[in-house]
């Protein structure tokens, strides 16, 4: 199987675990820009201090020299501009997938700055980097169309690293709430999606702390009999309370506030063959109220950081297209494009 693996061919005197090509250690440790190989579209993680050593189902793109900044080359690759550029020139094979390999990658058109400025040396980058460092999306944005409007390049290509570490910080953010809300599980790879997302019970209970949740077996509220020790069957409301039945027959009740009872009929919708003991072991909230206004600070939460992570990539995107010398009427395309793909695929709203 390994006989005309290239390694092999090319080094026949060598047996087969001499021959693996060694992995470059300093490309793999320094910064980088990080690559999928085969997507649907551009998606490009920026690692500024080489902390992370990707799988080889990646490409890297490393600074050719030093001080070349790849939180700048990020920002690029990561735009809507350069994507449409890549959907059009780049590699792009079966279905609507690319891959990400070097040679393809190599033609982008990379738009160099000799000399990318900081915020010591610019106060329009200083008052941006106050807006982000608070998170002050609207603030940072109406500062970017000033310096898109009157910034040097060398003060765009700031912006542009400052806007794409404020875009990770805010996914960052994001990460932790993806049990409670499944669907940012895809939403949180594309700044462009702000659709608020459902969010879900389960997750949500199994987030809150122990003290705060009791099982059916022992909650006071509710009253459980189980009338068999094996699969339960199907689940539905009756006028006195929650009742299981498996071929005709009644095999568990629960008792206790209709409240209770739906929000538990809800967390078991779907279970196959559910057993005495899981419905035993099922948690609840031990205050429905305190709960609600839980998942209500949760929900205006992923609200705020889904909207501050839009704003903050239109105007980055507004910002490389005033790099790259884009007319208004064709980045004004190229925004209404992203916003439009953002929903693509995502799941039908209820």
């Amino acid at each position: 199987m390994l006989a005309t693996r290239a390694e092999l061919v090319r080094n026949p005197r060598r047996r087969w675990f001499e021959t693996a090509w060694p992995r470059d250690k300093p490309g793999l440790t320094g910064p980088k820009v990080i690559a999928l190989y085969r997507t649907d579209r551009g998606r490009f993680a920026v690692d500024e201090i080489g902390e992370w050593q990707p799988s080889i189902k990646t490409t890297l793109c490393t600074p050719a020299e030093d001080g070349l900044s790849v939180a700048y080359l990020g920002g690029l690759l990561n735009s809507e501009l350069l994507d449409l550029w890549y959907a059009v020139r780049g590699k792009t094979p079966w279905h609507v997938r690319r891959n990400y390999e070097p040679k393809p990658m190599a033609r982008m058109p990379y738009r160099h700055i000799e000399r990318i400025a900081s915020p010591e040396e610019s106060d329009r980058l200083a008052r941006l980097d106050d807006a982000l460092g608070a998170s002050d999306a609207a603030r940072a944005q109406a500062l970017a169309g000033e310096l898109a409007g009157e910034g040097s390049d060398s003060e765009l290509a700031g912006a542009v690293e400052l806007f794409v570490r404020a875009i990770a910080d805010n996914r960052r953010r994001l990460l932790p709430l993806r049990d409670l809300f499944p669907e940012l599980a895809r939403t949180v790879k594309d700044p462009w999606r702000a659709r608020i997302p459902p969010l879900s019970e389960p997750g949500g209970i199994r987030a809150l702390l122990a003290r705060d949740t009791a099982s059916v077996r022992i909650d006071p509220e509710l009253n459980l009999r189980i009338d068999t020790d094996g699969p339960l069957g199907r689940g539905s409301m009756a006028e006195h309370g929650l009742v299981f039945s498996r071929a005709r027959r009644t095999t568990a009740e629960v008792v206790g506030p209709a409240r209770r009872l739906a929000l538990l009929m809800k967390l078991l919708e779907g279970r196959q063959r559910l057993m005495p003991a899981d419905l035993e072991a099922a948690l609840l909230p031990r205050d429905l109220d305190v709960f609600a206004n839980w998942c209500k600070a949760r929900r205006i939460e992923v609200t705020e950081l889904l909207e501050e992570g839009r704003v903050l990539v239109e105007a980055v995107e507004r910002i490389v297209c005033r790099l790259y010398g884009v007319p208004s009427e064709l980045e004004e395309a190229v925004v209404r494009h992203a916003t439009e793909r953002a929903v693509v695929g995502l799941p039908a709203e209820n």
